[in-house]
Parts: structure tokens; sequence; C-alpha cells
């Protein structure tokens, strides 16, 4: 599953708030995560809390 597909899924299933955590670290890049920010609509809110790029 890519960003976007990530994304989808979030639009979907529709939580309050989603913690985006691989992006980077486990698979992708950080440009995943920019992307799957960008594609995930309101309602959800998306929340970073650790960037682990930037250790």
């Amino acid at each position: 599953m890519n960003a976007k597909q990530a994304a989808e899924l979030i639009n979907e299933i529709q939580p309050e708030i989603v913690i985006p955590v691989h992006y980077g670290s486990v698979v992708g890049e950080k440009a995943d995560e920019d992307t799957f920010m960008a594609n995930v609509k309101e309602p959800v809110k998306v929340e970073i809390k650790l960037d682990l790029l930037e250790l």
C-alpha cells in the first residue's frame, strides 16, 4: 500500500486522528508522509508525533 492508498483508506474509515509512523523508518521516505497528509481529508486530523528522520 502506498501513501495515497493509505490516505484513501483513512478517508473511508474516518478516525478522528491518524498518526503516520512508518514513512522513512520502516518503509518509504519523508515525501510519502507529505503525500499521505495532503490526501487525508477533513474531518480527519493528521498528527506527527515523532519525526524519526530528524533524530
